[in-house]
């Protein structure tokens, strides 16, 4: 069955991760405009089983999407700290002469997402402007959220087999996804001083991307600002949501180490 999650009226994302249990699931519910309410779930980085609540009326199936959820929170599901947006794919020739400029500096982007994607499920969509898991779109709230519980990894590292560490080690996977594979063995993912300084990296690493995200967009809005070109006035709707990520405003560079463990505390 071909479902246009796009065209959903309302939709959770959940994730539960628990090395203790080797378990790393989500669990993702839309409420479709037919009444029907559609669920994927699985495994992280594998295909997903799929599931339609036949419901008959949206209200219907907002409601059954309520009781699924709070059934998945009594089990230990957590909402998913990314973004849905889902903006619109953007034509870089609307700018003339600007766009072999901002191409150049989207490559610099792209060049950080390689990176990032060599020691995580994160993948940078030049075509959107942002960095993304299965779950949605990475912000600077996951990046923070993620730091603080890599914090937390490193404070337990001297006993893996602790509940604190696998706990955190947990917090940090529903966070910033790794290459797992079924087997869920967390001080092998995280257990060493050398693999948690190379998720320190990362995070750094998309922290400086969001950071370029937004410069990035800020040249294109003032281009359009000043730009007498009609055609990037009538193709506004497809570049304007381009990097648009709710808290970016937020994504500045901090000057100092306590400054930045709070702006870069993230997947």
């Amino acid at each position: 069955m071909t479902v246009d999650k796009t065209q959903a009226i309302k939709q959770v994302k959940l994730i539960y991760v628990a090395p203790e249990e080797n378990s790393n699931k989500f669990w993702c519910g839309w409420v479709m405009p037919d009444g029907n309410l559609y669920v994927e779930y699985g495994r992280v980085n594998y295909p997903p089983r799929t599931h339609v609540y036949p419901c008959r009326s949206v209200a219907a199936a907002s409601q059954k999407l309520v009781s699924l959820v709070r059934e998945k929170t009594r089990k230990g599901y957590q909402e998913a700290i990314v973004e849905t947006d889902d903006p619109q794919q953007l034509d870089w020739s609307s700018f003339g002469e600007n766009a072999s400029q901002l191409k150049q500096k989207l490559g610099q982007i792209a060049s950080l997402g390689e990176i990032i994607t060599q020691h995580t499920a994160i993948r940078f969509d030049a075509i959107k402007g942002v960095f993304v898991t299965e779950l949605g779109i990475i912000s600077l709230h996951t990046i923070q959220k993620a730091r603080a519980a890599l914090r937390q990894v490193s404070l337990h590292r001297s006993n893996p087999q602790s509940h604190q560490f696998n706990h955190a080690v947990g917090e940090y996977l529903a966070l910033i996804p790794l290459p797992v594979g079924m087997q869920l063995d967390a001080p092998t993912l995280l257990g060493s001083s050398e693999k948690i300084n190379q998720q320190q990296t990362v995070l750094s690493k998309l922290h400086q991307g969001l950071n370029l995200i937004v410069q990035l967009r800020q040249e294109i809005m003032e281009i359009s600002a000043t730009s007498s070109d009609t055609v990037v006035e009538l193709d506004r709707a497809w570049w304007v949501s381009w990097g648009l990520i709710r808290d970016a405003i937020d994504c500045q560079t901090p000057t100092s180490d306590e400054e930045r463990s709070l702006h870069i505390s993230w997947s």
